[in-house]
């Protein structure tokens, strides 16, 4: 199950950035008895509501999510229910709901709105992807269609960084480490080379900008969600991540400002592009596909920023789970090896496809740790009726209890043990895809469902396998003399690791990656 507990709100609380603002928070809680609904009010069955005040509940909900959702969703079955939130009234759909909800188009229950309103958008730089869909575009027509031919470069920045980053001792060379933050430099510049290039993957500016900027958002969308809507523009201001935020965006700017614009100035004077520029990466693509306003050195600087979210914040959490739950079941270690040792002495692009072990197990780590324990996040943008007779009014919050649903015992056979083949054994050989860690399913919710499923979710499937390769075939972990495996966190719905965790890791003598 998802770890968590009180030990890891202690860790939470003893942040810098907590500790400036929790004295403010005690003390407004106490004062307040409601706060402003940015989403309209609706009207179901409500569940976790026993208290005076919209605020009291928004703190049960932001201690207490995993708990709160989890016996909602027990207690009503296949109907909707709502819960209370500081800024929505949060309606849940049943599983039955997860189908047909990712089918309905933008004009009917828009994601994008969701996720701009859940990153507090206006104070995070996140409204920026309600302004442009240039985001989306460059992941779908140019990311994704390009991994093969980006596949030899990452592979080449992964094992540099690897070279730069981790200890090499080997045989009783264990060293302790602080894995959160090693895996946080190996993902920041794996994936950079993929969306920025060599010409800025290795900048320490650009690299500093993106790894804070994740970080700093979070932080700013944790502490004002603790706070009523009409407080936040009041809040912000105290606010050092709110400041530095601000600073990221400027940053990238100055950083690749300069590049994009040669790029620009050579598309328009029609000059040939094939001796500047040649490198495969998200920087290029960006500026060849970008329209109209979208041609504009501070908004392409910012999309790139935007990209470095999702491209690290989410991949970070899920290798450093994967590594977390093979160290705490290294039973599976040897069939995982011994999977990629027999595509060694033919590896290619295509190899990654073909781990299925590999898929399975990492399937596993992110439905028992998933990045947030909500899915299929809507924000209706006219008045709906499911095919159950459900009315979802215009202006309403809806979502899927994702961590709930893939801890339902009547999807997943004992669903608090960890089963690391659980995925490969189910496999029939019918759909080769259907068990992959990318796919999904109306049981299978880490990267959404149907059309509207993360756009994003191959290359964050090929960075984390790649990732775990070289670890597992080239080092050893291990957890310190009487300690398990490293709690995670939750704050509202999303999830989070302790980066302050400490392991021991060496380097293998006879490790061999195939790459």
């Amino acid at each position: 199950m998802l770890a968590f507990s009180m030990d890891s709100w202690s860790d939470l609380l003893s942040s810098y950035a907590f500790l400036q603002f929790l004295p403010a928070v005690l003390v407004l809680g106490q004062l307040l008895v409601s706060s402003s609904r940015a989403l309209r009010k609706v009207s179901f069955a409500s569940y976790g509501l026993s208290f005076h005040s919209r605020y009291a509940a928004n703190v049960n909900f932001m201690t207490n999510a995993v708990g709160l959702i989890g016996n909602g969703y027990d207690k009503f079955q296949e109907k909707a229910f709502q819960f209370l939130r500081s800024d929505a009234d949060i309606i849940v759909l049943p599983q039955s709901a997860v189908q047909e909800l990712s089918t309905l188009p933008p004009n009917i229950a828009d994601g994008t709105k969701a996720l701009e309103h859940d990153l507090m958008g206006p104070y995070t730089g996140l409204n920026f992807i309600l302004q442009s869909r240039l985001h989306h575009r460059i992941v779908q027509r140019k990311l994704t269609p390009n991994l093969g031919i980006l596949t030899p470069h990452l592979e080449d920045e992964l094992g540099k960084a690897v070279e730069d980053l981790f200890p090499k001792e080997v045989n009783d060379g264990w060293t302790e480490v602080e894995l959160y933050p090693l895996l946080l430099s190996l993902t920041a510049r794996t994936s950079a080379r993929a969306f920025v290039g060599t010409s800025f993957c290795r900048d320490s500016r650009w690299l500093n900008s993106a790894v804070n900027f994740v970080e700093d958002l979070f932080r700013t969308v944790v502490i004002l969600r603790a706070f009523p809507g009409w407080l936040h523009p009041i809040v912000c201001v105290f606010m050092p991540s709110y400041w530095r935020g601000k600073g990221y965006f400027r940053s990238a700017r100055q950083v690749l400002g300069p590049y994009i614009q040669e790029r620009l100035d050579a598309l328009d004077q029609k000059k040939d592009l094939r001796e500047a520029f040649t490198e495969p990466s998200a920087l290029n693509w960006l500026v060849d596909i970008a329209e109209g306003d979208e041609r504009n050195l501070a908004r392409l600087a910012h999309t790139e920023t935007v990209l470095s979210l999702a491209g690290i914040h989410t991949m970070l959490l899920r290798q450093l789970s994967v590594i977390y739950d093979l160290t705490a079941h290294p039973e599976y270690l040897e069939g995982l090896r011994q999977e990629v040792a027999d595509l060694s002495s033919k590896w290619n692009k295509t190899s990654y496809g073909q781990l299925r072990k590999l898929d399975s197990f990492m399937r596993e780590s992110q439905r028992l740790a998933p990045p947030t324990v909500l899915g299929l996040k809507r924000i209706m943008q006219q008045n709906y009726t499911l095919q159950d007779g459900t009315l979802l009014p215009k202006g309403a919050y809806v979502c899927v209890a994702a961590y709930a649903i893939e801890n339902d015992p009547a999807f997943y056979p004992e669903p608090e043990k960890f089963d690391g083949l659980r995925s490969f054994t189910q496999g029939d050989g019918s759909d080769s895809n259907k068990h992959t860690f990318a796919a999904t399913d109306t049981t299978v919710l880490g990267f959404g469902h149907g059309k509207t499923a993360c756009p994003g979710r191959f290359f964050a499937s090929l960075v984390i396998k790649m990732s775990v390769i070289k670890l597992i075939t080239e080092y050893e972990f291990e957890f310190l003399p009487g300690k398990g495996r490293p709690k995670n966190w939750v704050a509202h719905e999303f999830l989070f690791a302790s980066p302050w965790d400490r392991v021991r890791m060496r380097k293998r003598e006879k490790g061999s990656c195939p790459f």
